[in-house]
């Protein structure tokens, strides 16, 4: 019940600095609040909170981070700052707050909160975009395993659909000399996506486009990324755009899907804590191997493996359905 009290203490460290200044050495508690400006009291308070969830610790009077702690530092390989600042916003706040609603109704908390779907609510607000783009980062971090699972050798052309700040695609095209890639995005994503893709798009191997996949996506390609993408739509959004990718793709192409697969009972805690928060925040879901495999035979496509990735993630490689002996 009190997940989310330890959830923004953890977020108003990162805010403060805390876990900052505590990465670069020890610090007791008066020291910290003196460089920090921040009320001392107050500050022993919460880390005291922040010893007891495993954030930090205290030894010798003076206060270091854990694992965790560290991981949570700005600039960390692994993001979880900006996860922390994100999930602490009130653009997601204010959503769950509308759990009971959507409940009642089945349309989307975030919708009710806000007056409009998510995407067309990080077009109006470029600050909450911007975190949006650094939290989805974070999130995706293991996306830079798929090329160990995946053997992308042979591409020629792979086209990253929602593809946010182009880490998967950059970590594909690395691998891949001979791959170009085309990364398809909406606006507040582009310019973390152009920083990142800069080199392979001056190199002439990577085009950056604006657009809806809803509606277009680009014809040609003999792979087609779609990473944590299907579970925010509903299903027949997922299946326009899985048939959108089935008419468009080369004949022999693939559609690479990374999702978190749920098994038909029992779920792992995580996946089912991000499909109620898909709940809230979307028309989407995560869904069971069985319910992607009805979405992609719908679209005249078919799973032919599915390879597991870190973080209850999977990847599944579908193709078209082969045609009648």
């Amino acid at each position: 019940m009190t997940g989310a009290w330890v959830a923004r203490a953890v977020a108003t460290a990162v805010e403060l600095g805390v876990l900052d200044r505590l990465g670069e050495g020890p610090a007791d508690t008066a020291a910290l609040a003196d460089g920090l400006g921040l009320h001392p009291d107050r500050l022993g308070r919460l880390l005291r909170l922040l010893g007891a969830a495993g954030v930090v610790r205290e030894r010798d009077g003076r206060h270091e981070p854990t694992d965790v702690g560290s991981h949570l530092r700005r600039g960390h390989p692994s993001g979880m700052a900006d996860l922390a600042l994100l999930y602490d916003t009130d653009m997601f706040g204010d959503a769950w707050a509308h759990l009971a609603d959507t409940v009642r109704t089945g349309r989307t908390a975030f919708g009710e909160a806000h007056g409009t779907d998510v995407f067309s609510y990080l077009e109006q607000h470029p600050d909450d975009a911007a975190l949006y783009t650094a939290g989805m980062a974070a999130g995706g971090r293991f996306s830079t395993a798929v090329p160990d699972v995946y053997d992308f050798g042979g591409a020629r052309t792979v086209v990253d659909l929602g593809g946010g700040d182009g880490e998967l695609l950059a970590t594909v095209l690395a691998g891949a000399p001979g791959a170009r890639g085309v990364l398809v995005e909406r606006p507040p994503a582009l310019a973390a996506a152009r920083e990142r893709l800069g080199a392979f798009v001056d190199a002439g191997r990577c085009d950056l486009v604006e657009g809806d996949f809803l509606r277009e996506v680009p014809g040609g390609a003999d792979v087609y990324l779609l990473s944590r993408v299907l579970h925010n739509w509903s299903d027949g959004d997922a299946r326009r755009l899985l048939r959108l990718c089935r008419e468009s793709m080369a004949p022999d192409g693939r559609v690479l899907v990374a999702e978190r697969v749920l098994p038909d009972r029992d779920g792992p805690w995580l996946s089912l804590v991000l499909d109620a928060h898909m709940m809230v925040m979307t028309t989407g879901a995560e869904r069971t191997e069985r319910g992607y495999e009805e979405l992609l035979r719908s679209a005249g496509l078919t799973t032919r493996e599915i390879l597991d990735l870190p973080l209850e993630m999977r990847l599944l490689v579908a193709g078209p359905v082969p045609s009648p002996s």
